[in-house]
């Protein structure tokens, strides 16, 4: 591993390392007023501080392992074209998926119903709280997939709905209260 791809590993975990411990320590406690896990009366539920906590211990693992990777002198490619490249496709993907999720449902109630029937009613009920999580997810998983691949493939789409679907039914199906991203924002 040359000098300056070990380099440039080890100041990408240090970042990562330094962000993550950022939203764990400081940003999920002064922001979110439950925990991980929130009991209220008697009542076990999701608290708000579950995502982003997975989502900083999934930034501090990923970052340490770079880190390491880097000191153990182990082969890293360090920041190359390709990765720019990469990094800004990465971009348009998770724009476009957002994108996706965010607008899918509101767009698909409009062309049902029409302005008779606002999806903010329509928020807790399938298929309208569904679509917008599945479609956006379906599109996040077959998009990387092709970027990996350098190919598109109807067969990663579906994979990316099944996929999708699954995971949106795991967290809707057990919790009566629980809204699905980004339905509790509409």
């Amino acid at each position: 591993m040359n000098r300056s791809a070990k380099l440039c590993d080890c100041v990408i975990g240090l970042c990562g390392l330094g962000a993550a411990l950022l939203i764990l320590l400081v940003w999920i406690p002064a922001d979110i007023d439950t925990g991980v896990i929130d009991v209220w009366r008697r009542s076990v539920r999701i608290g708000d501080a579950m995502l982003p906590t997975f989502a900083a211990l999934g930034i501090l693992i990923s970052a340490a392992a770079i880190g390491l990777r880097a000191l153990l002198n182990r082969p890293g490619t360090g920041l190359q074209t390709i990765s720019l490249v990469f990094l800004a496709w990465s971009a348009v993907i998770l724009a476009l998926s957002i994108t996706l999720m965010m607008f899918t449902g509101p767009a698909l109630t409009a062309l049902w119903y029409g302005s008779e029937v606002p999806y903010r009613r329509l928020v807790t009920t399938a298929p309208w709280k569904y679509s917008g999580f599945v479609l956006g997810g379906a599109a996040l998983v077959a998009c990387f997939t092709a970027l990996v691949r350098h190919r598109f493939s109807w067969r990663n789409v579906l994979i990316g709905l099944i996929a999708a679907l699954l995971i949106a039914l795991m967290y809707d199906l057990p919790f009566d209260n629980l809204y699905l991203p980004p339905n509790g924002d509409v």
